[in-house]
This record gives structure tokens, C-alpha cells and sequence, in this order.
């Protein structure tokens, strides 16, 4: 594939123009992955059925017996992605690694406790509790400019 870029002061903003004689699955995900309108969707699996799940729908990402799995409001999903996939796609701002084990989404965050030992206690909207262990707090600190 040739790549070519020419500035050209007139542009406003960055067009991109692809010349081929076919279609091909490179340029299918070349062109997914240039647009922002995608929206990126989370393949989650509950007993024989395959999910999708939108990223702001999921409370948290956790592990458990060396799966990940996704929380919702409708349920838990397991994800094949590993933690560390999850955390370098770009799902959006609010999701936060608080532990080794979990990444919250902090759109559901109601609110955070200062606890004895060092760590910060999270309240979830849908109940549920979880903790900031003491080597992430500094992380989520600087997410909240404490």
C-alpha cells in the first residue's frame, strides 16, 4: 500500500481519499478504524448466547478464576478480552483500573470513602461495593484532580 500526505493550508480538516480497484478486508478495517463514528462494541457471553454490549452499559470489568467478565444491568457477561486488551482500547474516559482484578466505569460511581488502611471504598448505583487498592489510588486521584 502507498501512502501519500500533502498539507495543504485550505483543508480545514484532514482528508483522507483511498484510489484502489477493489475492496479489501485491509481497507474495510483501515476505514473503521479512521472513523470516529464507530462505536465499539464488547462481545460478551452468557451460557450458549453471544452479546453485544455497549461500553456504557458495563458497571465494571472484573476477574474471577481466571476469566474476565463484564457487569451490567442485565447481567454478567463473560469477555474474552484479558484486562490489560480492555484497558488499552478506547472505550471511553470513565473507565478506570482500580485494581489488579477490576476496571470501573466511573459514570456508575455513587460515591468514595476514604478507608483506615489506604485504600478507597467505591459505591456503585447499583449497590454493589468496591475497593481501590492502595497501588492504584494515586491513578485515581489524579482521574478525579483530588
Amino acid at each position: 500500500m502507498d501512502i501519500e500526505i500533502k498539507i495543504d493550508p485550505n483543508y480545514k480538516k484532514p482528508k483522507i481519499i483511498i484510489h484502489t480497484n477493489e475492496m479489501t478486508p485491509e481497507l474495510v478495517d483501515l476505514m473503521k478504524k479512521l472513523s470516529n463514528d464507530t462505536t465499539k462494541l464488547i462481545t460478551g457471553y452468557k451460557e450458549e448466547a453471544i452479546f453485544l454490549i455497549e461500553p456504557e452499559e458495563i458497571y465494571c470489568f472484573f476477574t474471577q478464576a481466571q476469566n474476565v467478565f463484564a457487569s451490567t444491568k442485565d447481567g454478567i457477561y463473560r469477555v474474552k478480552s484479558r484486562l490489560y486488551e480492555i484497558e488499552e482500547q478506547d472505550l471511553h474516559a470513565a473507565f478506570v483500573r482500580i485494581s489488579q482484578s477490576e476496571i470501573i466505569n466511573f459514570k456508575y460511581v455513587e460515591s468514595l470513602d476514604m478507608e483506615l488502611n489506604g485504600t478507597i471504598r467505591l459505591k456503585m448505583k447499583n449497590g454493589e461495593i468496591h475497593f481501590v487498592s492502595r497501588r492504584f489510588v494515586s491513578k485515581i486521584r489524579a482521574y478525579l484532580k483530588l
